[in-house]
């Protein structure tokens, strides 16, 4: 009985001592995917950085986990040793709880279904409609090159006119979705990645509407930098 005891104590000692849950839990499922290893990566001093991994050995759920003060951009890595392996990160704004990403072996990027994070769900919803604007680029290069060949420079103009003020409806909506959602890291990410190259002013204004997390968040922290030297 006392053997007994001893055994059940240093077990529930183990227990006590096994490492605590990170503030993110990632759980990743690939359809078809029997061999092979995945990486949960962060940028870390403008380089890609493995923060967990796990091999896998068969068809099965595995959970990546990490810790973060903010929503920041996550990836995950897929490598089976392949020469030929590309198209092979999947992207995702992590934040604090538990997500799950399911995706198959032969669309592992395209077919990746993320859920459990608010900040994805809002960056899912932005590109939703950039993904409209960039259908409409396309058709207007596609009229171009064809006024091009037939040399009709009054569609050339119109057509140049047209790409000009969708460029312009591009910026601002970005602007505006940014601004709407100053609660988000979204709002500085969108920022820094998105539209430094334009306008001053619209990154002043999407500085200046950030909320006070967001403010001190890695990418508010980034984007008031980027105004400051900027001042320079």
């Amino acid at each position: 009985m006392k053997q007994n005891i001893i055994k059940l104590l240093f077990f529930l000692f183990l227990g006590s001592c096994s490492a605590p849950k990170k503030d993110m839990q990632v759980e990743v499922f690939v359809k078809d995917l029997k061999k092979g290893t995945l990486y949960l990566e962060r940028v870390q001093d403008s380089i890609l950085v493995a923060v967990d991994s796990m091999e896998i050995t068969k068809e099965k759920p595995i959970i990546l986990e990490a810790d973060l003060n903010h929503p920041e951009l996550f990836y995950v890595l897929l490598d089976r040793n392949k020469a030929n392996d590309f198209d092979n990160r999947i992207p995702f704004f992590g934040e604090a709880g538990n997500i799950s990403i399911q995706t198959t072996l032969d669309g592992y990027v395209t077919k990746a279904e993320v859920v459990g994070s608010p900040t994805q769900d809002i960056f899912n919803s932005y590109k939703k409609v950039i993904n409209q604007f960039n259908n409409e680029e396309l058709d207007l290069l596609a009229a171009y090159l064809q006024a091009q060949i037939s040399q009709n420079n009054d569609s050339l103009a119109l057509l140049e006119k047209q790409s000009a003020n969708l460029a312009n409806r591009k910026i601002l909506f970005t602007a505006n979705f940014a601004v709407n959602n100053n609660n988000s890291v979204i709002a500085p990410y969108l920022a820094l990645y998105n539209l430094t190259s334009d306008s001053k002013s619209l990154l002043d204004t999407i500085a200046s509407s950030m909320s006070d997390d967001v403010r001190n968040s890695s990418y508010g922290k980034q984007l008031r930098d980027y105004l400051a030297d900027a001042e320079k």
